[in-house]
């Protein structure tokens, strides 16, 4: 493998930490593990908070890195249709699977369900799928735009980006009318910005692994005591439920400086040449399919019980099932999305 296929190894491996992190978070939220810190402030619970924090900038990562590159990489339609492609293999193959196969939920479903499987862009099935498309559609304005700007007035968007979707949820505890969480395009357009700035500017604070990782680890350390102590308080009858929970979003100032610490990280992270980094390169394009897997909303409230999740709540046991857990859904959706791009390959040549 040549040498910028091992520089690009850092990169995909961030890549794949990233879904190992998405799946992660699902384990606990839709498995019911996690539980308010208002009503429980356990070991364990402290812990599953504690990964949940560490693995929040899951999202933020993966629009940073492709903000990184899409900069600088041709524009093509054909990208985009290939994501829609995929997405409707996974939408429409996984809920037709389950009711053939008789899964009770599936076969009770209506007419707006279905429809949801059939336009699942539109309809948001999968809102990052949803919320990527628009932005890939704004990216040649947006790649052209940067880098019309100095670097000061490229400083000054990203201050008026977040002064608009980070800084007021971050500060005040009351719920923000314009804030959706960080779970809607307009703050992917916020991350392809700084993204872009990363990518002409670089962040000099951040020019070694170590001190990367430090930011990354102290930002973490801090949204997790700032959700404890307000847990805390709202057990007394502070009113900072709201602020508990807001820790945790994508558009949260120090979740977002947690994210940036992490993919400087990786950016310094060397992966020499050899089986390694060939594997990494290897599995990285097909973790998307983890996420259409185990995220079809056929499957998405039903996988935790069929691991049994349920019967190990609250106890140490939590750990060892969820790395066993996520590591299943991961391999099973790498290997059923290789098979989904072979197909894909396949047809492509008989069409050629």
């Amino acid at each position: 493998m040549g040498k910028g296929k091992a520089r690009q190894a850092n990169i995909e491996l961030l890549r794949i930490t990233a879904m190992v992190m998405v799946v992660v978070l699902h384990y606990f939220v839709k498995g019911g593990a996690e539980v308010s810190l208002v009503e429980n402030t356990g070991a364990v619970n402290l812990l599953i908070w504690a990964i949940k924090g560490l693995s929040v900038v899951t999202i933020n990562v993966y629009i940073l890195i492709s903000g990184y590159f899409l900069l600088e990489t041709k524009w093509k339609i054909s990208r985009i249709i290939t994501l829609w492609l995929q997405t409707y293999v996974y939408s429409v193959g996984v809920p037709v699977v389950c009711y053939l196969l008789g899964v009770a939920e599936v076969r009770s479903w209506g007419i707006y369900d279905w429809i949801n499987v059939i336009f699942p862009v539109q309809m948001e099935h999968y809102w990052f799928i949803t919320a990527y498309t628009i932005l890939y559609f704004f990216v040649p304005i947006l790649s052209v735009g940067v880098k019309q700007l100095t670097k000061k007035q490229h400083q000054l968007v990203i201050v008026g980006l977040l002064l608009i979707f980070s800084v007021p949820k971050t500060i005040l505890p009351v719920l923000i009318p314009t804030d959706r969480y960080g779970y809607d395009f307009g703050w992917f357009l916020c991350l392809f910005v700084i993204a872009s700035y990363i990518r002409l500017y670089g962040v000099p604070a951040l020019n070694k692994k170590s001190k990367a990782f430090v930011v990354y680890i102290g930002s973490v350390a801090l949204v997790w005591i700032v959700s404890v102590v307000c847990g805390i308080l709202s057990r007394k009858g502070v009113p900072l439920t709201y602020m508990m929970d807001m820790v945790f979003c994508y558009n949260y100032f120090w979740v977002l400086v947690a994210s940036i610490g992490l993919f400087c990280t990786f950016q310094y992270i060397r992966i020499p040449n050899g089986k390694v980094a060939t594997m990494i390169c290897k599995i990285s394009p097909y973790v998307l399919g983890v996420y259409l897997l185990h995220e079809n909303i056929a499957v998405r409230n039903l996988w935790p019980s069929w691991f049994g999740i349920e019967k190990v709540r609250d106890s140490f046991a939590i750990f060892p099932h969820m790395f066993v857990t996520v590591a299943a859904v991961f391999i099973a959706g790498v290997m059923i999305d290789f098979v989904r791009d072979c197909i894909f390959k396949f047809v492509i040549r008989m069409w050629k």
